[in-house]
């Protein structure tokens, strides 16, 4: 700002301000404008600011066009609103035209009660008891129906939102939980970091923005046809055009000094979300944390997180301080200025004449239509005011959108097996970490997986998602009954081997044979104990009605549990029917051994089996793979623990560089 008024100055401006205040009014107004013009300066300087430095380079080259309200917006608002509006004959069209009619109506009130307040003050210039009571009870009647159309309104804007959100939310639920897409979001794919601040706040605030939206440029809409016809009626088209005219001007300027709203809103959005993936990982990772005594690690992680948070929502505030004060100057004072000009019209303006001869100079009558005229002109004013300040409402709008549609996207891209990660990739073919770059790439799966009665790879290669090959291409057959044994240095791949194997990751060249789902069961060594009975640990994710059509009894149970070496946990915890926190009740030993028991029941063709037993005893480990094999389950084993290999048949060894091996297990009987 010095510098503005620097050169101002050395452009023989002081001699100018002197020569325009001479006097106190003239000082006001010079001063007026001044403010202006600098706070114009300033805003567009603000406008041209690089927010986003704020946020890593990846994250602010992804969210360069985030939040504009241009073309790309109306076609994702479009696609979304299939989503939200399904057919013609949903309830949430219904509501949306029970909505449009009440805004016409309390339109229409609008326009009777101005009317009538006409009446009510010629009453009082008149002296007329009668009169006056008469108008008041005719307000007094208008009060019921308003107050309804008022609270109706109010109640189809929040039940449309619910709507809304409620099919997104299914819409959503269905993608993200179908196959293992929840799983790819975050482990494949790196374009959503936090999908369940996608999947809930940020659904919620854009069905909520929609439907305030929709209000808010439809009733002004609306009040203007309305309102500029009756005013048209009473003083001519003049009038109405020359408010508009205004607000044509206030719009312009608006839109001239207007911050990208919506951007910022969506950069708002992200980083709440990362603040509040902070505090979810702290409550997942406590015990961890807790041990390594990390509790300072973290504060300062959540801090600066909330700090990044507090800073933007801070510059956002800043900028509607701007927008506030424009908007009430252009908005609000100078409507006011146009309005008393209007309304003077008909004393004032060339048809002065025939309007007082017609009135017979009645000042009660031009009383009456002055507060009839000055109301229907305040509703016109703010009519378009609130038409005007809704652009930054869609602004916020389309930041939601394109949150929300990236998550569509995502999902998307995710269902027909298209990935984008950040690939580690080698310019120079040296094989130096230092020099390794970073950049974003999209993998489309190019392998085959084909459903089998065994597992077979025919050269295909253990891929990470960002890129990195992990094993070379792996070439072998697995039939049931073929028990094996993965081994081999931490780090080498085991579990990425079993990833693949499990379609959690893709195949990215090669062909692999694998059973389907219901013929694979999975155990990791740290087992997911879901909410519910003991019985729901067991059976888990079948239902108990589920249970009970694969003809399975509570007795059964037991006798899994009892294979298990559970069977102590009936009348410890309480039946079957107990409910309890699972992850603190039991010991690491006992979960491991739940989840031996769930593998007994499903009784799969093949199992895979993830360091599952690491925390249990030898002697029962070894009764749990006896009894795994007597059921007919064929073992597919990731352990380093040399005690298991007498369990196994083959062993596929892995050295760490890439390499690999499968050979068959000398056991004692076989020599």
């Amino acid at each position: 700002m010095p510098s503005v008024f620097s050169k101002i100055d050395s452009l023989y401006g002081k001699k100018l301000l002197d020569y325009l205040a001479s006097t106190p009014k003239q000082k006001i107004v010079t001063g007026s404008v001044i403010f202006i013009v600098l706070f114009l300066v300033h805003i567009r300087l603000q406008k041209g600011e690089d927010i986003k430095s704020k946020l890593d380079p990846f994250r602010q080259k992804k969210q360069k066009h985030r939040g504009s309200v241009n073309v790309a917006f109306i076609k994702r608002l479009l696609e979304l609103l299939k989503i939200a509006f399904p057919t013609w004959k949903s309830s949430e069209v219904f509501y949306l035209f029970a909505l449009t009619v009440f805004l016409a109506i309390r339109t229409f009130l609008s326009i009777y009660i101005s009317t009538v307040n006409g009446r009510v003050v010629k009453a009082i210039i008149r002296t007329d008891r009668n009169m006056f009571f008469a108008r008041v009870l005719n307000l007094a009647l208008c009060a019921v129906p308003a107050s309804f159309v008022n609270s109706y309104l109010e109640f189809l804007n929040k039940r449309i939102a619910i709507n809304v959100r409620k099919n997104l939310t299914i819409h959503f639920n269905n993608k993200y939980l179908k196959d293992m897409i929840y799983y790819q979001v975050t482990n494949i794919d790196s374009r959503i970091s936090n999908p369940d601040q996608r999947l809930t706040q940020d659904i919620e605030k854009w069905a909520n923005s929609l439907s305030n939206l929709y209000s808010n440029l439809t009733k002004p809409l609306l009040d203007i046809i309305l309102f500029s016809q009756k005013l048209a009626a009473i003083l001519g088209w003049k009038g109405p055009i020359y408010e508009v005219i205004w607000y044509f001007i206030s719009i312009v300027i608006l839109r001239f000094i207007s911050p990208a709203f919506g951007k910022l809103t969506a950069m708002e959005q992200q980083l709440e979300g990362e603040f509040r993936a902070c505090h979810t990982e702290l409550v997942h990772h406590s015990e961890e944390i807790a041990f390594y005594k990390g509790q300072t690690w973290e504060k300062a992680r959540v801090n600066e997180t909330f700090k990044r948070l507090t800073s933007h929502s801070r510059g956002i505030i800043l900028r509607r301080l701007y927008m506030g004060c424009f908007d009430s100057m252009l908005t609000k004072y100078g409507a006011v200025l146009v309005g008393y000009s209007i309304l003077g019209l008909p004393i004032f303006g060339p048809g002065r004449s025939d309007y007082l001869a017609k009135i017979g100079s009645d000042p009660s009558v031009i009383t009456k239509d002055y507060v009839r005229n000055s109301s229907l002109l305040i509703n016109l004013a703010k009519s378009i005011g609130r038409l005007v300040i809704s652009y930054k409402e869609i602004q916020n709008l389309a930041g939601y959108t394109s949150l929300i549609h990236e998550l569509n996207k995502v999902l998307g891209d995710l269902e027909n097996g298209v990935y984008v990660k950040r690939k580690i990739v080698d310019p120079y073919n040296l094989e130096v970490p230092q020099l390794r770059k970073k950049t974003s790439f999209m993998e489309i799966n190019q392998g085959q997986v084909i459903e089998s009665n065994e597992i077979k790879f025919e050269g295909v290669p253990i891929y990470a998602p960002n890129g990195e090959l992990l094993i070379n291409p792996i070439t072998f057959e697995l039939k049931p009954g073929m028990h094996c044994i993965i081994s081999g240095p931490n780090g080498c791949g085991k579990t990425s081997l079993v990833r693949v194997l499990g379609s959690l990751w893709p195949v990215f060249t090669g062909t692999l044979y694998r059973p389907s789902i219901q013929n694979m069961f999975y155990i990791p060594q740290r087992p997911y104990l879901p909410p519910g009975t003991l019985r729901d640990q067991v059976i888990y994710p079948h239902s108990k009605l589920q249970m009970f059509r694969k003809r399975v009894t509570d007795e059964d149970i037991r006798a899994l549990l009892k294979a298990a070496h559970l069977d102590y946990l009936i009348d410890r915890e309480g039946g079957l029917d107990a409910i309890n926190d699972w992850n603190d009740v039991l010991s690491g030993g006992e979960k491991q051994r739940i989840a031996m028991s769930r593998l007994f029941y499903h009784k799969p063709t093949f199992a895979i089996l993830d360091e599952c037993t690491s925390a249990v005893s030898i002697d029962v480990e070894a009764s749990l793979y006896i009894h795994c094999k007597d059921l007919g389950i064929t073992l597919l084993t990731v352990s380093l623990r040399q005690s298991l290999i007498k369990f196994h048949d083959y062993q596929f060894s892995l050295d760490g560089e890439g390499g690999w091996s499968f050979d068959k297990i000398q056991n004692e009987q076989d020599q």
